[in-house]
C-alpha cells in the first residue's frame, strides 16, 4: 500500500466521497452495498484483510484521476477496451441470464444488499437495476426471462465516464465481483 502513503486522506475522501475518519486516519468506503475500511497499510472487509480483487478495484479507484460521475449514456465494457465482449459475455452476463428469473423475484431482498434499485427499462426487459458499484461508478443492468419466442437474457453497462475512475481491466472485474456477489445473495437469501 506504497500508494496511500503520502495521500492525504481528508482531500481524497471528499473526492472519491468516502467517509474519514481522523482518529483513525482511515477512510469508509462503500463497495456493491459493502463497507471498506482503507488504512495506509491495507484495505479491510468486516474486519479482515479484504479479498486481493476487491483491494485491487478500491486501489484503482482511489488513485484515479476522475472527480465527477457522468451517468448517461450507459456503456458497455467494449466501449472501454476497444475489444470484443465475449469473454465479459461469459464471465459476467450469461451466469446473471441463468439467474435472471430468481434475481427478477428477489430483487426487493437483494437490490439493498447490493446498493442497487430497480428502474425504468432502457430497452423494456422484464427488469432493469442501477447499482452504485461504487460512489462515482454505476452499472446498469437490464434482464429478461425467457419466453416463448425469447431466451432469457442480461446486459451489465457501465456509467458513461467510468473509465476515469477504474481501468478497463479492473472495470470487468467490478462486473465479476458484483455478479458473483448477487449470486451468492441469491444462494443465501
Amino acid at each position: 500500500m506504497k500508494s496511500l502513503k503520502q495521500i492525504s486522506f481528508p482531500k481524497l475522501a471528499e473526492r472519491v466521497i468516502a467517509l474519514y475518519n481522523e482518529e483513525e486516519d482511515a477512510l469508509l468506503l462503500g463497495m456493491l452495498g459493502q463497507e471498506y475500511v482503507i488504512h495506509r497499510e491495507g484495505i479491510f472487509l468486516h474486519g479482515q484483510k479484504s479479498p486481493e480483487i476487491h483491494s485491487s478495484i478500491i486501489l484503482d479507484y482511489l488513485l484515479s484521476s476522475g472527480t465527477t460521475q457522468t451517468m448517461m449514456p450507459w456503456r458497455a465494457i467494449g466501449d472501454f477496451t476497444g475489444q470484443s465482449s465475449s469473454d465479459f459475455r461469459k464471465k459476467v452476463e450469461l451466469p446473471l441470464t441463468n439467474y435472471a428469473p430468481e434475481i427478477i423475484t428477489r430483487a426487493n431482498t437483494l437490490l439493498p444488499m447490493v446498493d442497487a434499485e430497480a428502474v425504468p427499462s432502457l430497452i423494456g426487459s422484464d427488469m432493469a437495476i442501477t447499482v452504485r458499484a461504487l460512489p462515482k461508478v454505476s452499472l446498469h443492468v437490464e434482464l429478461s426471462q425467457e419466453t416463448q419466442d425469447f431466451p432469457a437474457e442480461a446486459w451489465v453497462l457501465y456509467s458513461n465516464n467510468a473509465h476515469e475512475f477504474l481501468t478497463a481491466p479492473n472495470l470487468q472485474v467490478l462486473a465479476e465481483v458484483f455478479k458473483d456477489r448477487l449470486l451468492s445473495l441469491l444462494r443465501i437469501y
